[in-house]
């Protein structure tokens, strides 16, 4: 699944979203956008056209701080239709809901696994394929089994106690969400990136700490913050994905949803 990141003035993001039922990964976001109709669709149900017109502009796109767009769910507001010269189509002014894709850091939420190497593990969660759980992620001690391409969660005494099989479902923490947008420069290709994570899990002295390690300092829950890479130096790299979640099994209740916790 390719998603792309979408260029939108912040002047057309009218409500930042509320969630959708007990599913609090999915939000509407109200944004506003002038949709042009063509005159062969006149005859059509305008509602019916606008959304058709409006997914064609961003379903499976990234908006900076808002998600990855999936439908347009309903509309606020349809002004008249404007008709320019030379132009017989009809351009309507438009306030609209569009249901996003945006999980909450810290929130849990089951996906499946489809790759492993020895960074970590890669998990889908169907329509979405860029979440990925580090090593240091993983609940300790862990080890990577390069025959089997697996990672392995060994207790007692080095025993085994659950191997991360490919294709099973997971259960795992969003620590942080990464959006990604590329501009062309002056100085080459540079990638900006806005992430919002766990400020628990940034503080960890080392990658192989748990979260129990962290400061015992008051911290906010969540803090932003942003980066600039420059992609012009290295011409084989592939582009980072306009949205990624970190994520974490590393706690109780957490791992393969096979796995008895009780």
């Amino acid at each position: 699944l390719a998603v792309l990141f979408a260029s939108i003035d912040t002047s057309a993001v009218v409500g930042a979203g509320v969630g959708v039922g007990d599913d609090t990964m999915f939000v509407l976001s109200i944004l506003r956008d002038s949709v042009r109709v063509a005159p062969e669709t006149f005859d059509r149900d305008l509602l019916e056209v606008l959304a058709e017109e409006l997914d064609k502009k961003y379903a499976n796109k990234v908006l900076p701080e808002l998600g990855l767009c999936i439908c347009t769910y309903d509309f606020k507001d349809v002004e008249d239709a404007v008709i320019y010269p030379s132009d017989g189509a009809a351009h309507h002014k438009v306030v609209f809901r569009m249901l996003m894709f945006r999980p909450f850091v810290g929130e849990v939420v089951v996906g499946t696994i489809i790759a492993s190497n020895e960074d970590g593990i890669q998990v889908s969660l169907d329509f979405f394929d860029d979440m990925f759980i580090p090593s240091y992620c993983l609940p300790q001690p862990a080890e990577y089994d390069p025959r089997a391409k697996l990672w392995v969660w060994r207790f007692d005494e080095g025993e085994e106690g659950g191997v991360f099989t490919l294709h099973e479902q997971i259960r795992c923490r969003v620590d942080s969400i990464t959006y990604t947008s590329i501009t062309n420069t002056d100085k080459g290709r540079q990638a900006t990136k806005t992430s919002t994570e766990n400020s628990a899990t940034a503080a960890k002295l080392t990658p192989m700490q748990t979260s129990s390690s962290a400061p015992d300092a008051e911290v906010p829950l969540v803090r932003q913050r942003s980066t600039s890479v420059d992609l012009s130096a290295d011409d084989t790299s592939k582009d980072p994905p306009a949205m990624h979640i970190k994520g974490s099994v590393n706690d109780d209740g957490l791992g393969l949803v096979i796995w008895n916790w009780e």
